[in-house]
């Protein structure tokens, strides 16, 4: 493929810049507006929890909470050990720059749409003019599938992974140019070096790193696509090559045939970067898919799910005047009816008009169009089947359509810019300017015109970790997930069952004796001084995982899973020892971190061979300046992949003894008027004898309750019939203050009485009161 070289974004003057800009603006806008009230997906409810949780991990100094203690009715699901986390962090922290949930996230979904207009409109102006450009941009923008993932779906890293996709495609683009410029010698390893020094190598590599965090499926499909493609260009770069045009100034004079080395630059220039890319993502990517089998994701077999997802030619298109958004619960996506019509000229000028103007790029361009449409229908199922445990784990076929929308526009742009090329420069301009408003214009009708969407059953004060129990209990799931797919397979209960009773009776549990004082506690990790009179079976409010490391007097000890939950346990002999829990890096994170340092270190060397060609800057200096980013970046990334930033906290201590349960310690946060208020307190189970309550007081100045709570010890779904002798449990409960709550000191007492008899509240061995004070809190002016 030959490339021009006069058609780039730097090109353009101020104003055309400017409308670049306020079309993306416009698309921010749109989609920020849009989504007040926030629609009601299915699976737009569980990312907001996400991004909550992420919220509260930042703000206890984990960066990268592989691990979300929180999910699962308490007991902790490693949803980031497995799923990119990398759309969760802008709205993250907008919430805690003071947004509210909801807000924040709308606001960066609205970035992730109009930046993939730029993108989009970046990768197009590489061999089209700007009205081409910026239509095809709005064509991209609107392309159904997008909104449908946002308002029907609620698919949000995958809405925001849309922002990659071109801008791979034109770094890789402009990567190939330096590859195949002319005056470049043709020995392999003369090319390798001229591709390695280029800067488009460094901006590549990123841009995979940052698809792969973005969205695990959406990356899978974009590889597929990179393979095929280096395919198709080794196979077609002897034939393909721009035909002598002289009908437009903007086009360079015709390129010669291509050499059969110059298939192989290109191949080098798509494959090169998204290696490492890959490697830079590896930290992430290498745990994700060698400990895929620790979890309900791996640990089943592939299925055929996909089969019943396929489209037929009835359900393969929408054949409405706009576009019909199937339910979530359908089981295909139909294409926008358009882009037949447009596909059948692509091809129509495939046949008939052989001189067509940048004919390589709509060999391309269609052939991955064709091929796309074919892997979501029937007609593919047995390449489905093939490679099953790879394709497989995208479930619904019509998710092709991601990269469907990237070909689609690019091959609608290549037909509209070929015809332009025959016309007049004049009548070129007028006719690109029509055609691109009224295309622009009538996708977005064709598109909104059919979008609807019930506004959703909650704000954003809603959004706690309670709403998400209770959705989970609600709907027999379990960590915000509706598969199980991060459920450990260790935990035999049903997932349904999880927050409830056990199904089936459970034996009397022997008491035991012991003190579990907690000491460091973090959102990872913590430690405790037991001391147990007899050897002690130590259970954990956690489920097992192979990521977990327990110490025992700093040394680590054998850790397994207990019960229908499977969770966490370990061995104490009898005596006083320190015991300390943290999630762990496992073997497969050091491989994975390894990998993407090593990764870094070969940017460091291509942008120091860029810069040894420098003048200004001598090459001593250049590898200087390199290595010391990589170093800043490598202990970045070693700091947030083995939490090195983690606050830890200290509780204080109560020791107030009821019999079958001790409170051990506590911790409280800040009071604010209008916000909860969190009392983290650890009890250890001694036996479980009956049901308990816990009830909190907020108490001011006057000996009045300004602010209450009761609740089961440890939630209600961590019923009385989950607890174990020997378990340590720890609860925040969120005591929901006052709007109007006056300035001043309130004292905080907890107590606990037998479920459903709060008048008669329990008094601890050896204290007077039956009531407890924690502590006194200020609310301030």
């Amino acid at each position: 493929m030959a490339f021009q070289n006069s058609f780039q974004p730097v090109n353009d003057g101020r104003c055309t810049q400017v409308g670049y800009l306020l079309i993306a603006a416009a698309a921010a806008l749109a989609i920020f507006w849009g989504t007040s009230p926030w629609p009601d997906t299915p699976d737009g409810l569980f990312h907001l929890h996400r991004v909550r949780a992420l919220a509260e991990a930042l703000q206890a100094g984990v960066l990268l909470p592989r691990w979300l203690p929180d999910f699962a009715f308490g007991y902790g699901y490693p949803v980031f050990h497995y799923y990119a986390p990398a759309f969760y962090y802008l709205p993250a922290l907008l919430y805690l720059a003071g947004m509210d949930l909801l807000t924040a996230t709308r606001l960066a979904l609205a970035l992730w749409f109009g930046a993939s207009a730029l993108t989009m409109t970046a990768l197009l102006r590489c061999w089209s003019r700007p009205t081409i450009a910026a239509a095809g941009a709005v064509l991209y923008l609107a392309f159904p599938y997008r909104l449908y993932d946002l308002f029907v779906r609620g698919a949000l890293p995958e809405f925001a992974a849309f922002f990659w996709l071109p801008l791979i495609a034109f770094l890789t683009y402009r990567l190939g140019q330096v590859a195949s410029a002319e005056g470049t010698t043709d020995t392999p390893w003369a090319i390798l070096r001229h591709i390695v020094s280029s800067r488009w190598l460094t901006f590549a590599a990123l841009a995979w790193a940052g698809l792969i965090l973005t969205h695990n499926l959406t990356a899978l499909m974009a590889i597929w696509t990179a393979i095929g493609s280096t395919i198709l260009l080794l196979l077609l770069s002897r034939s393909l090559a721009l035909p002598p045009s002289r009908s437009h100034a903007l086009l360079p004079p015709s390129s010669p045939p291509l050499p059969s080395l110059q298939g192989g630059r290109l191949a080098l220039s798509i494959l090169l970067p998204l290696g490492i890319g890959l490697g830079l993502s590896a930290f992430h990517l290498v745990p994700s898919l060698l400990e895929a089998g620790w979890v309900g994701l791996g640990a089943a077999p592939a299925g055929n799910g996909f089969r019943s997802h396929f489209a037929d030619w009835t359900s393969l298109a929408s054949d409405e005047l706009f576009y019909h958004y199937p339910k979530a619960a359908e089981p295909t996506v139909p294409l926008p009816g358009y882009l037949f019509a447009f596909l059948a000229v692509a091809l129509l000028a495939f046949f008939f008009w052989r001189t067509m103007p940048l004919r390589p790029y709509l060999v391309v361009t269609t052939a991955f169009v064709a091929l796309t449409i074919w892997l979501m229908t029937s007609a593919s199922a047995a390449f489905w089947s093939l490679l099953a445990p790879v394709l497989g784990k995208l479930q619904f076929p019509w998710r092709w359509q991601t990269i469907l929308a990237l070909s689609f526009v690019c091959m609608t742009a290549t037909l509209l810019e070929a015809a332009a090329c025959r016309l007049p420069r004049r009548r070129a301009s007028y006719f690109a300017a029509a055609m691109g408003t009224l295309l622009a214009m009538y996708a977005v009708l064709y598109a909104v015109g059919g979008l609807s969407s019930a506004p959703a059953p909650f704000s954003a004060e809603d959004l706690t970790r309670e709403q998400m129990w209770q959705f989970d209990a609600e709907h027999g799931q379990v960590g915000a997930t509706w598969t199980g797919e991060f459920l450990p397979r260790w935990v035999e209960e049903e997932r349904w069952a999880i927050g409830r009773p056990p199904t089936t009776p459970t034996h009397s549990e022997a008491a035991v004796s012991f003190v579990a004082v907690p000491e460091e506690q973090g959102y990872l990790q913590g430690a405790w001084r037991v001391h147990a009179e007899a050897p002690l079976t130590l259970r954990f409010h956690r489920f097992y995982f192979p990521a977990w490391q327990v110490l025992v007097n700093g040394v680590a000890a054998p850790a397994y899973p207990d019960g229908a939950l499977g969770v966490l346990t370990v061995d104490l002999d009898a005596g006083e020892q320190r015991v300390e829990v943290r999630f762990a890096p496992t073997p497969a994170l050091w491989l994975g971190l390894l990998l993407s340092l090593t990764a870094l270190g070969a940017l460091a060397l291509s942008s120091a061979l860029l810069l040894s060609r420098s003048r200004a800057l001598p090459f001593t200096r250049s590898l200087a300046l390199r290595l010391t980013l990589v170093a800043l970046a490598s202990l970045i990334l070693v700091a947030v992949n083995l939490n090195l930033t983690a606050r830890m906290d200290r509780p204080f201590s109560v020791g107030a003894d009821y019999g079958s349960v001790r409170l051990e310690a506590a911790m409280m946060g800040a009071m604010q008027p209008g916000r909860l208020l969190d009392v983290r307190l650890f009890w250890s189970i001694q036996q479980p004898e009956q049901p308990l309550t816990t009830f909190i007081h907020v108490v001011n100045a006057e000996g009045q309750i300004a602010a209450q709570k009761d609740e089961p010890l440890a939630g209600a779904f961590t019923p009385f019939e989950r607890w174990r002798s020997g378990q340590l449990l720890d609860f925040t409960h969120q005591v929901p203050l006052p709007d109007d709550l006056d300035p001043g000191v309130y004292i905080i007492y907890v107590g606990l009485y037998p479920s459903g008899q709060p008048d008669a509240p329990l008094r601890p061995f050896h204290r007077a009161e039956t009531r407890l004070e924690l502590g006194r809190l200020e609310v301030r002016p």
